[in-house]
């Protein structure tokens, strides 16, 4: 008789070394991105599924066998009430997309003089084909930036960020004087409301003064010294600002 205990053959996952010299596709690479980058800015809400759905407008179906493929190949588990963590290869992995994806933003930016709100789309496409090799030209080429031209900085700098004195631009007061630090990457698909903070100059960098400050439903209105602009509250609460001083 056969052995067909002995004769089995164990299915055995990806070892680290196998999973980080393959270069997954750019559906997986999109996904990782984004649970890198909606842990990093919202660290005390749970990643989960549905937050994919939204984000990608995919079915639930599609959501669900992209990351079983993922928790299949080792890049993310399930934890507790279903939140999705990065296991370190995951993590290591999810950064060097994001440190590719942030330098070819700045490249087609500073560079290329592609306008602020649009790099984003560009960069999703040109990314994932970069090499090592033209990875660490760019860098020394646009002089080993530290952040993105939306704020967010390279992984590895995260130590830097956010500053200790850094809310958002929601809980500002009248009479605040702040600088924008960084728009969330939540925003950064949003294109009409990128150009839309892009006209008003509320970028990475720009000082307003508030000099009015009032809501209305779930909108809220800034007259600042340069502009005046209304945002849902949802969009206020994902733009990064620091006090620099108020009116004496």
């Amino acid at each position: 008789m056969i052995d067909l205990k002995k004769n089995r053959v164990k299915r055995r996952l990806p070892t680290q070394d196998v999973v980080m010299n393959k270069r997954v596709s750019p559906v997986i690479e999109q996904y990782l991105q984004t649970i890198y980058s909606l842990a990093f800015h919202s660290p005390l809400e749970k990643v989960k599924s549905v937050h994919l759905k939204e984000r990608f407008g995919s079915s639930p179906s599609t959501v669900h066998a992209t990351l079983s493929r993922m928790k299949r190949d080792g890049l993310i588990t399930f934890e507790e009430h279903k939140q999705i963590m990065l296991t370190s290869v995951g993590k290591k992995m999810a950064e060097e997309i994001t440190r590719r994806h942030r330098l070819v933003e700045t490249f087609l930016y500073k560079t290329l003089g592609i306008p602020w709100h649009e790099v984003h789309l560009h960069a999703s496409s040109w990314a994932h084909g970069i090499s090592p090799l033209v990875e660490e030209k760019l860098t020394r080429f646009l002089g080993f930036p530290k952040s993105c031209p939306h704020g967010s900085p390279f992984p590895g700098l995260e130590q830097e960020f956010p500053p200790e004195d850094m809310f958002y631009l929601n809980e500002a007061a009248v009479g605040d004087r702040l600088q924008v630090i960084v728009i969330g990457e939540q925003l950064e698909e949003q294109i009409d409301t990128l150009e839309l903070l892009n006209r008003k100059n509320l970028v990475p960098g720009s000082v307003h003064q508030i000099r009015e400050k009032f809501y209305q439903g779930d909108t809220v209105s800034f007259q600042t010294s340069e502009t005046q602009i209304t945002l849902t509250l949802l969009i206020a609460s994902q733009i990064g600002v620091r006090k620099i001083g108020t009116n004496s």
